[in-house]
Order: C-alpha cells, then structure tokens, then sequence
C-alpha cells in the first residue's frame, strides 16, 4: 500500500528517486513552509539535519549511494520552491507511518529527532515583529506539530491529519 501511495505521488509530482533517501525530512520541510514562507534560519536547520541524514544513510549502506547531488536536488524541489502543500500532507503521513513503525521496533530515536528538530525550525524564525508573548511559533506551526506528535508517537493508529491550513497566498 505504502509502496503504491509512493510511486503516485513520485509519478505526479515528478519526483526523483532520489528523494525517496530524505522521506524522513518531509516533516521538517512541512514545518518550514507551516507560517508561509522558508527563512534562513529554518533552512540552515533543515540544511544540517539532512546533511547529517546523508551520512547516516551512506554509514548504513557501507557505501556513498546518497549523494552531495541528491541533497541539492531535494533541498532545489522542496526547500527552495514551495510544494504544494496537499503533497507535503501526503508525504508527511507516509513518513511518519514509516518512523512510526521503525519506533515500534526499538528505533525510536529517529521519530523523536525528527519531532526535536521540527520544534527547532518551528521556533527560529519569526514572520512579523514585534510579536506577541505567545507568538514566537505561530498558530499553523502548532497546529502542525501537534499533528507530528499525535503521528510520530509508537502508540499511534494511523495518526490523525491535521493539515495546517493556508489559503493560496500560503499566509
């Protein structure tokens, strides 16, 4: 089932093999784009966690499959120009099944990265100033991960979609 949802999607949305290596990230850059916008400071943290990925997957495989250009290209398609935010959706709900099940496997460490750093991007920037005491992270980015958290957590069903909303301007 997952495999099929995949293959749609990359078939679509005209995506590349090599996206499939950073799946795990899609929550992070859904956080980025949660407020509207992609601010340096968010992608320098997104930038870090999917160098850091890289590695990781390459130290598994016990070989470079995942490549310097494969970053670029991920970071080109959905860092550096907004996705569609209904595929964002999509792709998180397939991430976080997938973390989700390797959490139940006694690999929880990489649910509770990705939670971590979503709270990070979340918290770096602003979109307005000043802001409000209770502003720093804005309405759509707690939506957001309050969803990650009902998602990403071992006990979860299917975890429930709460799609932060955005109307066609993304504010």
């Amino acid at each position: 089932m997952e495999n099929w949802r995949l293959q749609r999607l990359f078939e679509a949305h005209g995506l590349r093999d090599g996206d499939l290596f950073f799946l795990d990230l899609i929550p992070l850059v859904e956080m980025i784009w949660a407020d509207g916008c992609n601010q340096e400071g968010e992608i320098r943290i997104l930038e870090d966690c999917a160098r850091r990925h890289m590695a990781e997957l390459n130290q598994l495989l016990g070989h470079q499959v995942v490549t310097k250009r494969h970053l670029r290209d991920f970071l080109q398609r959905f860092v550096h120009r907004r996705p569609s935010p209904a595929l964002l959706a999509e792709l998180r709900q397939i991430a976080c099944h997938r973390l989700r099940r390797r959490a139940r496997s006694g690999q929880a460490d990489k649910a509770r990265e990705v939670l971590d750093q979503c709270m990070d991007i979340a918290a770096a920037c602003v979109t307005r100033y000043p802001y409000g005491l209770r502003e720093r992270i804005m309405e759509r980015e707690r939506e957001l991960l309050s969803a990650l958290f009902h998602q990403l957590s071992p006990r979860s069903g299917r975890g429930k979609d709460i799609t932060p909303s955005l109307d066609a301007s993304g504010s």
